[in-house]
Formats: C-alpha cells, structure tokens, sequence
C-alpha cells in the first residue's frame, strides 16, 4: 500500500494542473521537483538493495513495460459514476462485546440510493495514510483497488480484525474460528445499512485475501462474488515450510512485522517510510486516541506467533498440550478452542496439526458456498502462483477465474526483459469486471471470456486458456555427460558427484523477499556467479523458440553421505553471451515421501509429498533414492541460441533453515544414464497451436 502511493504521486501532480497557474509558479514547481526527487531516491535505495551493482541494474536499460492488456484479457473500462467519494469510520460492536474499527468509502452524487458493497478485512491496517505535506498531494485511497470500485459505484467496508490495527480485542492464533464468526456479523451489519442493497463481495490481497477466501465458510446468502490475491492456500508447503524446510528468515521477519502492526508501529523492513505514512489511524469519534491506546493495550493478549517454530510436519499439531501452555489463555483463545472441538474430534484435531488454519483444510466447506471466485497471482509472488493454481483445481465453481501475472508480491512487474516498476495491467478494473459481472451490470461484460489467462516472460504477451494446465506437451531433458542436457537418454549408468556448498543461495531479491511490501526492482540478477557452487547442466543452444508453460519437474537419482538431503532445483536461461536468468525453482527435504493412500485431498498438477510424519523416512544407507521436486508454475519463452539449464544446490543459505531434527549429507551422488534416468520435464506450450 505503501508504495502505490508513491506510485501515485506523480500522477496526483500531472492532475492538479491549476495550482501551477498561480504567481510563484516556479516555487511550486521546484518543490514539486524537489519532493518527486527525494521519494525518487529514498525508494530506489531501497528497492535495489542488494541488487544494486552492474548486474542488478541491467533491468533500467530494458525496453518499456509491456504486460498492460491489449484485448487478452479482455478490457473493461466504464464510465465513472462518481469521481467524488466521502470516507467515514465509527467502531462496529460484535456479539460478545468486541469493538471493530470500520473504514466506510461512500460515492458522493451516485445515480443509486442503494448499493453493492466490497469488504475487505485486514491486521495490517485499515487504511495507510499519507503524512503532511504528501496528504495534500494525493487523496484517493492509498490501495490498489478501493478508488476504481468507490468511483464506478460501490460502497467498500474496511475493517481492522480483532487484535489489529484500531480494532479491539486479542487474537488467539491467525484466521481463527471467532475471526471466521466476525465475518458474518460485519456481513449483516453492512446488509442493514441504508446505503446497500444487500450485495456483498469480499476481496483481498494476501492476509486480506485469506479473510475474503475464510469468509465463505459462513455460507452467508448476501455474499455474491469473492477475489482472493496473493494469498498462500496451503499454509504449510505454500509459505511455513516449502518443500519441508523452515522458510527463514521470512517467517521471523513476517512474526517482526505482525507485532510490530500490532503495536502500532513500523517493522524493521518498513521503517524507512515512516517519514511519510502515519501509523494506525483512529476512528473519528477517536479525536484524542484514547480508545486508540485501550485497543492498542488489548492487542498484547495476540497470540505468541513463535510457536510455529514447534511445526516440522503437516501433522504436528499446534494444539496439544506444549503449544497450549504457551498461548495467552483469553476468552477468545477459549471460545475458539471450543469451536474447533465443535467441528474435529480431539484424534482428527490432533492427527490434522496445521489443516484447522489452513485454508486448503476447508476446500469443501468453503466450495458448499457456491460463490463465484477469482484467483490471481504472479509468477514470483512467493509460493502464491502454486496456490492461485491449487484453489483453481479445487473449487469447483464454473464461474471460477484464474489470472497469473508478471509480478512479484506487490504487484510490480518482474520480467527480466522489460524496464521495472509498477505493472502496467490494470489488476484493479480486472477486479471490477469480475464484480460487476456478478453483482452489477453482466451484459457489459465480455461473454464467453476464457477462465484462465497467464502471462508468458520473454515472449511478453497474454494468452488465454480453457483450463490450468494449458495444452502443453511433454518434453524430456537428460542429466549426460559433460554436465550436458540431452533429449536422449544415453545408455548404460554414470555418475556426477557433488559436495554440497552450504555458501550457496538465492540471493536477497527473490520470490521469497518480496512477501512482506518490499516490491522486486531487479529480481534475481545475473546468477552466473552463483551458479559456480552449483551442480549443472546446460543443453545446447535452442534452434527456436521454445515456450514452457505449466509446472516442471526434475526427477534425480542420488545417493547421499547422509541421512536426509535438502535437495534445490533452479530452471535457468543462459544467454549467448553467458548471461543466466532465473525462471522457476523446486526444494525438498528429500525424507518426505509421496503416499497415494494418505492425505491426497487435494488435486494437484504434479504428485505431492504428504509432509506427515508416518511418510518421512531417512535415506537408505549406501542405496538409490529416486527422488521428483516439482517446479513453481511458471510461463517463460527460451529464445532460439539460448540455453536451458538445470542447476542442483544442497543449500539456500538466504531462504531456507536446514530442520533441526535432519541429519543432512554434505555429498551428493547424482546418477544418470538408461539404468538411473536422472532428467528435467518441461511442459512445451502448445495452447493456441
């Protein structure tokens, strides 16, 4: 939110055209000059970070941006109903006595008494708003979406959950049962409100996201149409341990960020903007904050977040007897204990470890709602392109969309072969065309429109499918000798031995440093440097195109020195003159074993480890362990002289915690030939052929 109001400045200035026709013309200029300057830098020291050498600014001398849609998917561009809006807040009272702060975005002079609402539940702040002098250079809302929904003739409710932000009350653990129920009685509060006419859609990106995609489970019957974005589905393997790895220091830094929120203030990554956006904002009524200050003393009962250290496996469950012990016992915590016992006996509980706050633990419940939903995220937006596709394949609504951008967490564009910064596709009137279809006006709407569109990089274009994945076909790439990839298996069995350097990473701006607001100005620079402590293989150069879209695999024979291995897949481009691009990654701890019989619920792309404890098991001494890790969805254009690489590493030292109960090899014995056909699969995308 932060940084689409610097993104917004700019354009704020070219609309205040009149303040330039006044005497003093200049000064006004120079200070807008000056102010445009110094955000300018601020934000681009920090953007750039680590990537800020001669390799990570190749990306400025890049062409211009070109994901903005140009007919696929279809554009969606109606006129404004109300260019004015007014905001008001008040506190909502719950049934048992808990005060929510609620954000109201009206249309001022709409052409309807009544209207559709969008709600939004968020614990990191209803509302960011600029300090002075910047307040008086922009005033929309400071979100991606809020002013194109007010302006075309929505009512949109922002709520601070209980435990966040102005709200009050405490929070037992993170999407709980009690939030679940909040969710319904913010519902009926908006139904009865003079200004809706009883509509409601719910929205989110990431937390928020969640909110909106929880929310189902109250079945209620005014809520019409739902857009989750950016939002891990599958808690454990989408963000607390891909792969079956701790993903630290993330999940320390995300624990940073929530209680710094909690206590109104900046979290160590955000702190540099404190100089232009104020902290929590109170309610109205609030003048002298003091009911500010009492929320804010209630949000010190928020549960203890370090507990998810305990979890290893899927199983491990959060509410046994140690992990209780370490709760603040509050009513909350109790009420929401006894819900849970309400829906899972105490074995299933137990046996379900983090399923009860996950949302891929309620797929059919959530899908019983038979709400409409749209699912978007971008390709280096964490694990969240797998779990936009995990929901796809799950709910079963024929209504479901599913959109997957070049983007990293924030919304800012993130090919390798284009110039950085904000994406140019309008992700918030992708957003009202879904809306409106549901809740408003549907013959605006493109009919037949394709459920699914994706964004290819390299080849910089959209297309559109029926289905995720998109035709594709099969092709097969060989580990052979000279650290070669060869379309033929060669014959016989050989060997590459590695050791493992534990040195090696994946750098500081990545997919995974992106998830907590800091956007990716140069993600993943050159990495032939880092691909020196690697293991790879290159094929020969492309005699054409070749464009991959879906989920590749690698699937390796190996033996190991040790009793568990943290196994690293990267798929890579090198470029004629050796330049080495990123374009997707798989990790596993290689003890966790598939079971067809226990825990596939889920549909999935590729076959799936459990992660559960009773299907870890320790690698076989002196034996061959064939091991598959599935690759991050992805859709990249290889371009003709480029090569494929494989890169295989024993260690992501940036991003990745080795498990405390694994012994890890330090060796690694790759295996290759007829006998041991050690290889990468790539989804070759034929859709539209």
């Amino acid at each position: 939110m932060i940084i689409c109001y610097i993104d917004g400045l700019e354009e704020r200035w070219s609309n205040r055209k009149g303040i330039f026709r006044c005497p003093g013309v200049e000064v006004f200029a120079s200070v807008r000059k000056g102010l445009q300057a110094a955000v300018s830098i601020i934000v681009l020291a920090t953007l750039l970070g680590p990537a800020a050498d001669a390799n990570g600014l190749y990306r400025l001398f890049q062409p211009k941006k070109r994901d903005a849609s140009s007919g696929v998917p279809s554009t969606y561009r109606t006129p404004v109903s109300s260019p004015k809006f007014e905001r008001t807040s008040q506190y909502f009272q719950l049934d048992d006595g808990t005060r929510l702060a609620v954000e109201i975005y009206l249309p001022k002079h709409s052409l309807e008494d009544k209207l559709p609402t969008i709600l939004e539940q968020t614990r990191y702040w209803r509302i960011i708003q600029p300090k002075f002098p910047l307040n008086k250079l922009y005033s929309k809302p400071l979100s991606i979406y809020r002013h194109e929904f007010i302006t075309h003739g929505y009512a949109w409710v922002a709520v601070d959950s209980r435990g966040a932000g102005a709200s009050f009350g405490s929070r037992p653990w993170e999407f709980s049962p009690i939030e679940i129920d909040d969710s319904r009685q913010i519902i009926d509060w908006i139904t009865k409100q003079p200004w809706s006419n009883g509509q409601v859609g719910t929205i989110g990106h990431s937390f928020s996201g969640n909110m909106a995609e929880f929310t189902l489970l109250t079945k209620h019957p005014a809520v019409k149409a739902a857009a989750v974005l950016s939002s891990p589905f599958d808690l454990y393997s989408d963000v607390l341990r891909p792969g079956g790895m701790p993903l630290q220091p993330f999940i320390k830094q995300w624990i940073d960020l929530t209680e710094s929120f909690d206590r109104n203030k900046f979290p160590a990554n955000l702190r540099i903007f404190s100089w232009a956006v104020r902290g929590i904002t109170p309610v109205q009524a609030d003048k002298k904050e003091a009911l500010l200050k009492a929320a804010l003393q209630e949000h010190r009962l928020n549960a203890d977040l370090r507990t998810l250290d305990k979890i290893d496996f899927r199983d491990d469950c959060i509410f046994d007897g140690q992990t209780a012990a370490m709760a603040k016992r509050t009513p909350a915590f109790d009420r929401s204990v006894r819900l849970l016992h309400a829906k899972f006996d105490e074995d299933q509980l137990h046996h379900d470890g983090i399923e009860p706050v996950s949302p891929s633990g309620y797929v059919r419940e959530i899908d019983k709602a038979k709400v409409p939903m749209y699912f978007s995220a971008g390709w280096l937006d964490g694990g969240n392109a797998g779990a936009a596709v995990g929901r796809y394949l799950n709910y079963t609504s024929p209504e479901n969309k599913l959109i997957l951008g070049p983007w990293d967490h924030n919304f800012f564009n993130i090919s390798p072969f284009t110039h950085p910064g904000m994406s140019k596709f309008r992700i918030d009137q992708e957003m009202l065309k879904f809306f409106d279809e549901h809740m408003k006006k549907p013959n605006l709407v493109e009919p037949n429109e394709a459920p699914v569109h994706y964004y290819t990089l390299g080849e910089e274009r959209w297309h559109a499918s029926d289905k995720w994945p998109p035709a594709s076909a099969p092709t097969e790439h060989y580990l052979s000798e000279n650290h070669e990839l060869s379309p033929n298996c060669q014959n016989g069995s050989a060997s590459d031995n590695y050791r493992i350097n534990f040195k090696a990473g994946s750098g500081k701006s990545g997919r995974w440093d992106c998830m907590l607001g800091n956007p990716l100005l140069q993600p993943y620079p050159n990495r032939k440097k880092e691909d020196k402590l690697l293991l790879c293989y290159d094929s020969q150069p492309l005699a054409k195109d070749l464009r991959v879209t879906g989920h590749p695999s690698v699937n390796l024979f190996l033996k190991s020195n040790g009793d568990d291995c943290s196994l690293f897949v990267y798929l890579e481009d090198v470029a004629p003159d050796g330049f080495v691009r990123y374009v997707s990654e798989g990790e596993l701890l290689c003890g966790n074993r598939l079971n067809a019989g226990n825990g596939a619920n889920l549909k999935t792309v590729l076959p799936k480890p459990t992660f559960c404890k009773a299907d870890y098991h320790t690698l076989p001494k002196d034996g061959v362990t064939s091991v598959e890790v599935g690759m991050l969805p992805m859709s990249y254009q290889f371009k003709k002289g480029h090569k494929i690489r494989l890169s295989i590493a024993g260690a992501d030292k940036d991003h990745f915690q080795p498990p405390k109960f694994a012994n890890l090899c330090t060796r690694l014995e790759i295996l290759r030939g007829s006998e041991f056909p050690s290889r990468l699969s790539l989804p070759q995308d034929i859709n539209g052929s």
